[in-house]
């Protein structure tokens, strides 16, 4: 007899973070979601800037500039994925929006209602597309307002780990989903994982359901989570690094690729840049489907083969 899933449910990074686990029995599925937890758990602790949680995100932060820091391996990895992604997107996607990011205000509580003053925005923009700097003797910054910000990579590294976990406590068919962001390994019973993606202005409404096994990630970057509407203007939480504001060309970006860390870095990259971005996510074997500023839907050209 087939044992039932298991589903659990922990609140981390700032959002529910669900775990189903597939075909063990419930003893072993309840052990590797608690082991994977407290992996994620300690990931969000590592790269968040934001609680009481000190870390040596924050610390570079601090930093003085002109400062070398050495920093740890995995913090160490990350970055430099993030510098890359950052360059493969021609800065559509950048770390260093720490500053710029407190300053709108939307990770932080209580959630903001108004955009700030247009040149407090201008003054952390400015000189942040290359501000973060690796020498032999450490990383360095060279501005007060060059700060890390690993929020729209790290959700997806931990996932990734999380499912490493799972994997290294034999399970073989299971799905971590953290607020939509999400990666799935096997099947679901005899059948394919299904995925809705939901569309940007009628949670009721999908723009498709994905048919997924095996080992893949699906991220989506949306205007709809966070944000607050002022004079008839949308204000969200994913901004162009070219503006320091929301960016406006996308309501929503899914993006499929086999880990979490770059669907999530990418789902921001390709959201900012819009259709435009498309190219750049072929280039890189990624999946895309976003849906711009006018409500239109643009994809990559291997997305009709995910859609069943």
């Amino acid at each position: 007899m087939t044992p039932k899933d298991v589903h659990e449910t922990r609140f981390m990074m700032g959002t529910l973070v669900s775990f189903t686990v597939v075909g063990v029995e419930k003893d072993q599925a309840e052990a590797a979601i608690h082991a994977a937890t407290n992996e994620m758990q300690r990931i969000e602790d590592a790269f968040t800037i934001y609680g009481s949680v000190d870390n040596e995100v924050k610390h570079f932060n601090r930093s003085p500039v002109g400062q070398r820091i050495q920093l740890s391996d995995e913090v160490n990895m990350l970055l430099h994925i993030a510098l890359k992604v950052q360059q493969q997107s021609h800065g559509a996607f950048n770390p260093a929006l720490g500053a710029l990011n407190k300053l709108w205000g939307f990770s932080q509580t209580p959630a903001p209602t108004h955009p700030p003053n247009k040149n407090r925005v201008e003054k952390k923009r400015q000189g942040l597309s290359h501000c973060v700097h690796e020498s032999p003797e450490g990383w360095w910054r060279d501005s007060e307002q060059c700060q890390l910000d690993f929020g729209a990579i790290a959700k997806g590294y931990a996932i990734d780990r999380g499912i490493k976990i799972l994997k290294d406590h034999a399970i073989q068919n299971a799905i971590i989903d953290a607020g939509g962001d999400l990666r799935l390994i096997g099947q679901h019973g005899k059948q394919a994982w299904r995925i809705g993606i939901r569309s940007p202005r009628d949670a009721k409404k999908m723009l498709g359901v994905l048919h997924l096994q095996g080992d893949v990630s699906v991220v989506t970057s949306g205007d709809y989570e966070r944000f607050f509407m002022e004079n008839g203007k949308r204000y969200h939480h994913i901004l162009n690094p070219q503006t320091g504001c929301p960016s406006v060309k996308s309501q929503s970006v899914t993006v499929v690729a086999k880990q979490a860390m770059l669907a999530d870095a990418w789902s921001t990259a390709v959201f900012v840049l819009g259709k435009k971005g498309v190219d750049l996510a072929n280039k890189q074997a990624l999946q895309v489907l976003g849906v711009d500023e006018d409500g239109q839907t643009f994809k990559s050209e291997g997305w009709h083969l995910l859609v069943q």
